[in-house]
């Protein structure tokens, strides 16, 4: 994991301890783990580049009050043989549109993230039946690497084209700032195991470089997802 997340979890860690040391306010403190896969679909120009694909990942939370939990997670995802793959482009010598055989583009994150879940109605029992829904809003920092092989370079200038003649490999990689949003609903089908399904929107501030033969323009910025998924939790406490 990149240094950046770790810093995130450890800061996170030792503020979680020092709440805990203090003086409890209620008589339960209550805290999870779980794991979780969603359906990660990149938006605006990266959906253009990428189809969705899984997220799967794993997540720690704590109960501040009774509408509050503080949530701590790690999450990777990978995108394979992404749309560029199958895009043409217009050589300008003789004005036909070729493809690129070999050419190959892929994408990953890892990702560490502190939310908070806001209980409309208050924190579930987690007793059996009990279910409640909840707001999030989070931050933290993924590292992604996008790369590009194997394209056809488009500036040769005698024919015929020399489908050998590539491109350098273009690869983008970063750990980058990410904000995410959205909402979720928590139900116990049994006493302290909760189904988890949400949805939320995420805007990491990375970007990827332009491929102007391959109809992508711009340079993408900010990078945005959309993932909705289910999740199983096991809470515990001490009364």
């Amino acid at each position: 994991m990149n240094k950046k997340i770790w810093v995130t979890f450890l800061t996170c860690a030792f503020l979680l301890a020092a709440i805990s040391m203090g003086e409890a306010q209620e008589s339960g403190r209550k805290w999870g783990v779980g794991t979780f896969l969603s359906l990660n679909a990149p938006m605006g120009r990266l959906g253009d580049q990428f189809s969705p694909s899984s997220k799967f990942g794993m997540s720690w939370q704590y109960m501040l009050n009774k509408k509050l939990y503080l949530e701590m997670e790690y999450h990777r995802s990978e995108f394979n043989h992404g749309k560029l793959e199958e895009q043409t482009f217009t050589w300008s010598v003789d004005g036909k549109d070729y493809l690129s055989p070999e050419a190959s583009t892929q994408m990953n994150f890892d990702g560490g993230a502190v939310n908070l879940l806001i209980f409309h109605q208050g924190a579930p029992s987690l007793k059996g039946g009990a279910f409640a829904y909840y707001f999030q809003v989070g931050g933290g920092y993924y590292h992604y690497k996008v790369e590009r092989r194997n394209f056809i370079f488009p500036g040769q200038r005698q024919e015929p084209l020399d489908p050998t003649l590539v491109l350098q490999p273009q690869i983008d990689s970063k750990t980058a700032l990410t904000l995410n949003a959205g909402f979720g609903i928590q139900a116990f089908p049994i006493d302290r195991i909760a189904l988890d399904l949400r949805a939320r929107y995420n805007v990491l501030m990375g970007e990827v470089r332009p491929m102007w033969d391959w109809g992508i323009e711009n340079k993408t910025f900010p990078m945005m997802l959309l993932d909705i998924g289910a999740g199983v939790k096991f809470y515990f406490w001490k009364e």
